[in-house]
């Protein structure tokens, strides 16, 4: 299988969960999957061509895009009846954006706690959240979250510290590892903005040109010295916003055969694929990963039980760092693996995996 011998540029992240512009192509136009796999493509190359035009580097923005074994992820609440306005996530981010690592590279998700289920939203902040100051629960729609990825362990404590002094912070739930808070925040979390140092990424009109930088919003972003770089929704929201990590649900499933389409013509999804840890890959990561196997808890293990770790664990999460390397014929992808240890917290593995569709099989390439 090949499509071209020129080098593709990987895919970070290819989210189609809240946008359905590639379904209505693929299941109401009726493209085939070679054809969904060049226009995948094509808005892919349209996207990092954009954004060159304006001075950013797609590659660049990785960090923000996919999930980092060595940072966290947390969700900050604020009561929207504390902030003294109606457009209360306006006055959040004026107290937020001016405590921000002006260096770093982050994604940043908004959203009211939504559902039907109180009880359950109220039972996610009893059991999770880190609470900065006596707070009186009276429904989820008045509770406005703000998702950050990419934070170091110094960087969570010191914006808890700082969002305090705020009086409508409420206090944070740590979502690093997966948990139902981390579970129901990827389904009332939207993509807002992609930060890359002083810059912020957003969406503007699909009817708007590309050539433009504006903020759209009534969000008060300029004032606290970052500059907008701009384009069409469809864009950012398919591959520049973030996907907050759970197992794949039904509605998942689409999501990750466009993934795959994006690199590949065929579009089983990897959850029905089996796990091939060869013998010189096994004897090769004994040999120079062994901290990390130790860490892991899979050093005792023989490949056969790695490889039926990595079959259940391929069924929890999105994929991601999807690419296509013309010159050998190979079909990549990364997925996070969270994986349980007998004493302390979790611990999180990176597999690296070529995709063999002729025979459903995902061949491990690296663990790190």
């Amino acid at each position: 299988m090949t499509y071209g011998t020129s080098p593709v540029e990987p895919i970070h992240t290819l989210n189609t969960r809240s946008h359905i512009v590639l379904d209505l192509l693929r299941d109401y136009d009726g493209l085939s999957a070679e054809q969904m796999m060049s226009e995948i493509r094509r808005l892919h190359s349209e996207t990092i061509n954009i954004l060159a035009e304006k001075n950013i580097e797609y590659a660049g923005l990785r960090s923000g895009l996919v999930p980092q074994m060595d940072r966290q992820e947390a969700l900050f609440l604020f009561d929207s009846e504390e902030t003294g306005s109606s457009l209360y996530g306006p006055d959040v981010f004026d107290h937020l954006l001016p405590v921000l690592d002006p260096r770093t590279t982050q994604s940043i998700l908004v959203g009211d706690l939504l559902g039907d289920n109180q009880q359950l939203i109220l039972d996610i902040l009893r059991e999770s959240l880190q609470l900065a100051r006596p707070f009186t629960f009276r429904h989820g729609t008045l509770i406005f979250g703000v998702y950050l990825n990419n934070l170091t362990d110094t960087s969570v404590e010191r914006l808890n510290r700082e969002l305090t002094q705020f009086p409508a912070y409420i206090g944070y739930i740590p979502t690093t590892f997966m948990s139902r808070a981390k579970i129901y925040a990827s389904t009332t979390m939207a993509g807002f903005l992609l930060k890359k140092g002083k810059t912020l990424i957003m969406s503007h009109e699909d009817d708007r040109s590309n050539s433009e930088n504006i903020n759209i919003t009534p969000y008060r972003l300029e004032k606290h010295g970052y500059t907008i770089a701009s384009l069409q929704g469809i864009y950012q929201s398919i591959f520049l916003t973030f996907k907050i990590e759970r197992p794949v649900f039904p509605a998942d499933i689409k999501d990750q055969e466009h993934s795959l389409n994006a690199i590949s013509r065929s579009l089983d999804p990897p959850t029905g694929c089996k796990v091939l840890l060869e013998e010189a890959k096994h004897g090769y990561l004994i040999n120079q990963k062994l901290g990390k196997l130790k860490k892991a808890e899979l050093d005792q293990l023989d490949r056969v039980q790695i490889e039926r770790i990595i079959e259940s664990k391929v069924a929890e999460n999105y994929i991601y760092n999807l690419a296509y390397i013309s010159t050998h014929n190979v079909i990549k992808f990364n997925i996070m693996l969270e994986l349980e240890r007998v004493n302390g917290y979790p611990t999180r593995v990176t597999a690296a995996l070529e995709y063999l569709p002729e025979s459903k099989t995902l061949r491990v390439i690296t663990l790190h």
